[in-house]
This record gives structure tokens, C-alpha cells and sequence, in this order.
């Protein structure tokens, strides 16, 4: 279940690209505050691992901006060289 963000405590953001999709969770406090996903486009496809996964978390802080701005933020993801 989704929760309200409480404060200006920080958040957590979770990311990670395939070779079909992008998929993001932003947490604060162990709960779920925002998740989204979205399938790549024809001209992501051809991009390498690095490039997807860089391109997942500048796409899930353009979308959760409003909740971010002024905030600590982690970002997770798992590909090691970013």
C-alpha cells in the first residue's frame, strides 16, 4: 500500500532498467511512497547497460521531482561502474 511522504526526512530511491523496461520505487521509512515503470523505446533498445541504467534514475527524478527538491535522496541501483 502506498503512503504519504512525512516531512522533509529523507527518501530512498530504488532503480532498474532491462532490456524491456525501466522500473523505479521511491521509499521513505521503509514504506513505498511512488512506484512507476515504463517499457523502453524503439531507440532505447539499441542502448548499452550503462546508458539504460543511467537513463532509469534521471527518468525517476524528473518524475518524483515535486517530492525530492531540497530532500537527502539515496539512490540504489545495481550496476556497479555508476
Amino acid at each position: 500500500m502506498l503512503t504519504l511522504p512525512e516531512g522533509t526526512q529523507g527518501f530512498v530511491a530504488y532503480c532498474d532498467a532491462s532490456r524491456v523496461g525501466l522500473g523505479y520505487v521511491l521509499m521513505q521509512n521503509g514504506k513505498v511512497i511512488a512506484y512507476a515503470s515504463r517499457q523502453l523505446k524503439i531507440h532505447e533498445k539499441n542502448y548499452p547497460t550503462l546508458y539504460l541504467e543511467l537513463a532509469v534514475v534521471v527518468f525517476a527524478l524528473k518524475i518524483w521531482r515535486h517530492y525530492l527538491y531540497g530532500v537527502y535522496v539515496d539512490v540504489f541501483i545495481d550496476h556497479k561502474s555508476l
